[in-house]
């Protein structure tokens, strides 16, 4: 596992504001690169090392890299930065990750980082599958609809029967193809802990 801490400026209306971005990387030679994307405030390993387990599983069985990162919320103007700047990071260091520079990538993302992925995702050619967790809805919803209705590759939104934004799958595009795992509330906490590492094989459904 090899570990790297980005660090760059955001800066808004004039204010600059100095940020960094915990990353963690399960290199792998295949031709995808999966990475991880927590919520707000998210950590790099998640509760429980939940995040280590979802790698450790992708990379055992379904031989694939992968990229973890924190998501340390910057301020309301720059929800996108980090996973921009993850992107950029695996496009400038494809190789050493994945020993391929004709990869692909596939996203498993919760929450506030869902709902940022779903915004951007489109505009990301190599970005070909998603897994979008307990999608914050109330996090600019008409964005989250916008950017899935121009996406173009395969994709799973999934809720836990007691997440309160369950009832968004309702809007969700005409075909998108969504899960609801009954029981879990949105960290999928206690034993729902165990279904949501095991949503990485849903990355193998849609491939």
């Amino acid at each position: 596992m090899q570990t790297a801490n980005l660090e760059w400026q955001a800066t808004h209306n004039g204010v600059t504001l100095d940020v960094s971005m915990d990353i963690q990387v399960h290199p792998y030679k295949s031709k995808t690169i999966v990475l991880i994307i927590p919520g707000v405030d998210g950590s790099v390993d998640g509760y429980d090392n939940k995040y280590i387990r979802m790698a450790e599983k992708i990379v055992k069985e379904q031989h694939n890299a992968v990229v973890r990162i924190s998501n340390d919320f910057i301020s309301s103007f720059h929800w996108e930065d980090n996973m921009k700047h993850a992107l950029e990071h695996i496009e400038d260091n494809a190789l050493e990750i994945c020993k391929n520079s004709a990869y692909t990538i596939e996203i498993i993302a919760h929450s506030a980082g869902a709902s940022v992925t779903a915004w951007i995702a489109h505009s990301y050619p190599k970005i070909q599958n998603m897994i979008l967790i307990n999608c914050a809805a109330k996090l600019q919803p008409e964005r989250i609809l916008d950017g899935l209705s121009q996406y173009k590759g395969a994709v799973t939104v999934v809720y836990g029967s007691k997440d309160p934004s369950l009832d968004f799958i309702k809007q969700l595009p005409s075909g998108t193809h969504h899960k609801i795992i009954e029981g879990a509330d949105h960290f999928f906490s206690g034993s729902s802990l165990a279904d949501f590492i095991n949503l990485v094989d849903l990355l193998k459904e849609e491939s």
